[in-house]
């Protein structure tokens, strides 16, 4: 989110920002220059797809200093549009001929040096945009810097090397020195200043700063804007950083973060932490991300506001925000303000445990479909709100052609798609079947397809394991060593709150001991450490340090693939509701990570995101502190090595 300085803008920057006139050029046919005319006018006015349309009916002109203003006018909106590199190459032809052009052309230069810088923002190339911005700000004088110079503090302000105190400072200077401009333009300065401050450390020198912001924009009341959220949003944090929990709370409440009806947030299909390690993570650091949800549930408009580390581990915490998404029908429930400027709390995850048992069989049914010609999909970097239509796409095209490997590869991703609409699964799991069947495929990948692509999709856990016996018992699938081993091991899981089933020991039995498998094969060795298990919990410690010792695993170390350890005891009451939260009327959720003891206890949770921030984080701890897993065998008592994560969620009585 943008700071808004609309009256800011007005008041100092008309000179600087305002489209120059068209430039002198030999005398052209009116209907060029009423072309050119309309479509300066549609770029000033931000109606781009027009823009771009009439100045691609305009012939290359022969004046330099036309052909230049045409280029970066162009350039802007082809940026804007998603058209970047095209958009990019203009910018750059007509830049350096109108920057040599002096005031004139100031207009045109400090448009697109703003939209290069942020572009490179957007991407999280703070290096480059830091430039750009600054590129954009050298040139004027007066107010008309304070825009640029608030954007390049807040893209320089995690490298704690004195520019972003600079450009701060200087902004704030020059707003206070301006008579003409509003209240609110001033504390929405100083708002940036003092984010500056606090990822500084200087948390009372900003604790101050923004209480004057607040009162200059009217103090705490029920009407919110963009930059009331902001400024709010920013003394929670501050007050939180001055150990003053409960003007945190309040400071949060008055944001209307958490106080929506339903809590749409916690809908979330896909969302995921980043791990520590990147960007330098460790699990002590910590950071506030603001974004932004597209109308199909993407997230937008990422950026970092606080963290307690560098640049490197603002942007990690930023990146993994960028892969987030939400059903669309859950996003139209959100209000717009909050649509658009929305912040959670986040940390790492020290690890994300070892991939599910399937994983093996899911690698041979995804080689398979590369030997069958299958190319890598467009959608695999995208967020799983993007790729839904690059799927839908995909799919329809494979029909089309009536390509069977299309058609199987695009089909099953997109059922697998969590923002999808559960009701289209089964005939897309149809599609698979019958895809699939039409190519003879071998029994690995026949197997994994009936286990994922079934022909219904709301089975109990009795009737998903009744499934997977049945699909065992075909001599074909019991044949093959990487079918049998996978289902023997899936159904022999304990299901959630329950045991495992009577025969669990002897399925897991045949897949230790079957010869076909590679002794170092990952289903062998989940199926030994499950027979470890079974072995510790009847206190037979030395059996079960014989069987572990069979994987040739260390204590420390994870398996590569394995049965996650099952729910025994997991439980919260209106007791764990924090009364404050209540009282203020905040709903909302946490995502905790946590490890486990050998013995199924929880220890070290941790919440790694939390919506609203700070409100639930040791309520959802303690829910999960006390909750219990089934045992696991760890020699010398080495933690489970499970990396587990859980959900929580807070809602008030009759919602």
């Amino acid at each position: 989110m943008s700071v808004s300085l609309l009256a800011l803008a007005l008041a100092g920057q008309a000179a600087a920002a305002a489209q120059a006139p068209a430039p002198a050029s030999p005398p052209a046919h009116q209907s060029a220059q009423a072309r050119f005319d309309a479509a300066s006018q549609a770029v000033a006015e931000g109606r781009c797809a027009e823009a771009v349309k009439m100045f691609a009916t305009m012939a290359k002109s022969r004046n330099p200093l036309l052909a230049a203003t045409i280029d970066v006018r162009n350039g802007r909106c082809l940026v804007d549009l998603g058209q970047v590199e095209d958009g990019k190459a203009a910018i750059a032809r007509g830049l350096p001929v109108l920057a040599g052009k002096g005031v004139e052309f100031s207009g045109d230069v400090y448009e697109a040096h703003m939209t290069l810088a942020r572009l490179a923002e957007r991407t999280f190339d703070y290096d480059e945009a830091a430039k750009e911005y600054r590129a954009a700000a050298d040139p004027l004088k007066g107010g008309a810097r304070v825009p640029a110079l608030l954007r390049l503090a807040l893209v320089t302000m995690f490298d704690h090397d004195g520019r972003a105190l600079a450009a701060s400072d200087e902004a704030r200077t020059l707003v206070l020195a301006e008579p003409a401009l509003s209240k609110k333009d001033l504390a929405a300065v100083q708002t940036v200043h003092a984010r500056v401050l606090l990822n500084e450390g200087r948390a009372k020198e900003a604790y101050a700063e923004l209480k004057n912001s607040l009162s200059k924009q009217g103090g705490l009341t029920s009407r919110v804007s963009a930059d009331d959220i902001a400024t709010r949003s920013d003394l929670a944090i501050a007050a939180l950083k001055n150990n003053d929990r409960d003007n945190a709370r309040l400071y949060l409440a008055y944001t209307g973060a958490g106080r929506m009806r339903d809590t749409p947030f916690t809908r979330a299909a896909s969302m995921d932490p980043p791990a520590c390690g990147e960007g330098g993570l460790v699990p002590e650091d910590e950071a506030i991300v603001e974004f932004s949800l597209e109308r199909d549930g993407h997230v937008a408009g990422v950026a970092p506001v606080y963290t307690n580390g560098d640049r490197a581990k603002a942007l990690a915490f930023a990146r993994a925000v960028t892969d987030w998404s939400w059903r669309a029908e859950d996003v139209a429930k959100i209000p717009a303000l909050f649509r658009y400027t929305t912040r959670v709390e986040l940390r790492c995850v020290r690890a994300d445990g070892a991939p599910g048992v399937t994983r093996p069989l899911k690698d041979a049914f995804e080689a398979w479909l590369v030997e069958k010609g299958a190319p890598t999909p467009k959608w695999a970097e995208q967020p799983a709100a993007v790729a839904l239509a690059t799927q839908r796409t995909a799919l329809a095209a494979a029909n089309t052609k009536n390509d069977a490997v299309a058609q199987a590869q695009a089909a099953l991703a997109l059922s697998d798609n969590p923002v999808l609409d559960g009701q289209e699964r089964p005939a897309l799991h149809a599609i698979v079947r019958t895809a699939v069947a039409s190519l003879s495929p071998p029994v690995a990948v026949r197997t994994y397809v009936e286990m994922v692509a079934p022909e219904k999709v709301d089975e109990d856990s009795e009737s998903w394991r009744t499934r997977m016996r049945a699909i065992l018992a075909r001599p074909d699938v019991s044949g093959d060593p990487l079918s049998a081993a996978t289902l023997r091991l899936l159904i022999a899981q304990p299901a959630y709150r329950k045991g495992p089933p009577a025969d669990a020991a002897v399925l897991v039995a045949a897949v230790s001991g079957d010869p076909a498998l590679p002794p170092r094969h990952p289903l062998k060795i989940a199926a030994l450490l499950e027979e470890a298990n079974v072995l510790a919990a009847k206190g037979d410690v030395a059996g079960a340090r014989a069987v572990f010792d069979r994987t040739g695993l260390t204590a420390e170390q994870c398996a590569t693939v394995g049965l996650q350890p099952a729910v025994q005891r997991m439980s919260g009451s209106a007791s764990d509701f924090p009364q404050e939260a209540q009282r203020l009327g905040f709903e909302g959720w946490v995502r905790t990570s946590f490890d486990i003891t050998p013995d199924g206890r929880t220890i070290a949770p941790r919440a790694v995101i939390a919506y609203p921030p700070f409100i639930f984080d040791e309520a959802a701890n303690g829910i999960i502190r006390v909750a219990r897993f089934s045992s696991t065998f760890r020699p010398e008592g080495a933690l489970a090595c499970s990396g587990q994560q859980q959900s929580v969620l807070f809602l008030l009585p009759n919602r």
